[in-house]
């Protein structure tokens, strides 16, 4: 499977073998707080994320990646990458890091792989990622990507910021 590297990390798709680490992160009070509607989750739905993400590289080409310091390899500092937006073959970037990691570039840095992942090898035309609009380190992060504002709206039950970046525009 790809594996995508940066000046600073190590991004790798997500596999079983990450789920516990991935339960303790995506529990971590801080990183739930915006990512699962601040809700603990089971370990369960975190296999059910990790086999939706390997299927999603499977047909999509690309899914959830790891994210790991490349001096610290095999320890789990976030993930960052791809699902299906409600189920239709529109790519969602999502995001997530935990908060010792947090202000020091590495989502951007990241993200900045995946999407030149999606838009170079994948081929998408397009590209939209959301958050709820408290979250102004995520939106920050959408505009450094060069994402444009797209709508706010209400989705499942939130007040939410969606954002897009065509491959045109991410090319130039």
């Amino acid at each position: 499977m790809t594996e995508l590297q940066t000046e600073r990390l190590l991004l790798r798709p997500l596999v079983e073998d990450d789920v516990e680490a991935l339960h303790v992160f995506w529990n971590d009070p801080a990183v739930r707080r915006y990512l699962w509607e601040n809700k603990a989750i089971s370990t369960e739905q975190v296999r059910e994320v990790v086999a939706d993400s390997e299927r999603n590289f499977q047909t999509l080409g690309a899914g959830y990646f790891a994210m790991e310091i490349s001096e610290q390899r095999g320890k789990l500092i976030g993930f960052c990458g791809y699902r299906r937006f409600e189920d239709s073959e529109q790519p969602e970037l999502l995001y997530g890091l935990l908060p010792d990691f947090w202000g020091k570039g590495f989502v951007t840095e990241a993200a900045r792989a995946v999407l030149d992942h999606g838009f170079n090898d994948c081929n998408f035309a397009r590209v939209i990622a959301s958050t709820d609009t408290p979250n102004q380190r995520s939106v920050q992060v959408m505009q450094r990507l060069g994402m444009c504002f797209e709508e706010r709206r209400e989705y499942h039950g939130l007040d939410t910021v969606f954002y897009v970046l065509a491959q045109e525009d991410f090319l130039k």
